[in-house]
């Protein structure tokens, strides 16, 4: 691998690749170290995760380990990103990078970076001409698409795209098929995020924990 000003160590005696002088170092200490996405769940052998937000493969890897049954769809739309994540999940076969952005709908976005640095690259809808645009999947085809019929562990870091995802009449075709889903909400970057995304969970019984920066919802049975 030829990407410069990166470094390369061991998690879990595999090589995983990171740019030092980025957000990388501090999503790997919330993920790795400080175990943001330990699930508060005793016995959960989930055997679909879809890790929608992949950014360069922390939390996809992290699931790895300990769910080494499972297979993981990692979904990162920008173009660096997902040539590290590629890098650092090439090692896992459980683990299925897809280059797209996950949005309400098959189309087109752009990628905006307003500041918030390598891991807060925000998506916005746009049309097939636009120079660099990347086509979007939705939670419900990526499911089809896997050959299973619930997702037992959905992970949520769009960086605001969350509020077209939640807004959309398609939600309800899968979030009754999700046992666990983890999400990050971002109202400081899109108005309106929790307000589609607790619209959308109201009309399903769960329980929830805080867990760092994130929101773990538990279908209740």
């Amino acid at each position: 691998m030829s990407f410069p000003q990166l470094k390369v160590i061991d998690v879990k005696d595999v090589p995983f690749a990171f740019r030092p002088d980025s957000s990388d170092p501090g999503i790997m200490q919330q993920i790795f170290h400080n175990g943001d996405y330990i699930l508060p769940i005793k016995n959960f052998q989930p055997k679909l995760i879809l890790d929608c937000g992949g950014n360069i493969g922390c939390a996809s890897v992290f699931f790895a380990n300990i769910y080494s049954d499972a297979q993981i769809y990692a979904v990162e739309p920008e173009r660096m990103n997902f040539k590290i994540l590629t890098y650092n999940t090439i090692f896992y076969d459980n683990i299925h990078p897809i280059n797209s952005a996950l949005w309400d709908k098959e189309t087109f976005i752009r990628i905006e970076d307003r500041g918030y640095g390598a891991c807060g690259y925000m998506t916005f809808e746009t049309t097939a001409e636009y120079p660099q645009a990347i086509g979007t999947t939705t939670v419900s085809k990526i499911l089809a698409e896997s050959g299973f019929d619930e997702i037992d562990l959905l992970k949520i870091d769009i960086e605001g795209a969350e509020k077209e995802v939640f807004s959309s009449p398609d939600v309800y075709d899968w979030l009754s098929k999700v046992k666990v889903l983890v999400i990050e909400l971002h109202d400081r970057m899109k108005k309106g995020c929790s307000r589609a995304f607790f619209t959308a969970m109201s009309k399903y019984d769960w329980h929830f924990e805080l867990r760092g920066e994130n929101l773990i919802f538990m279908r209740e049975e």
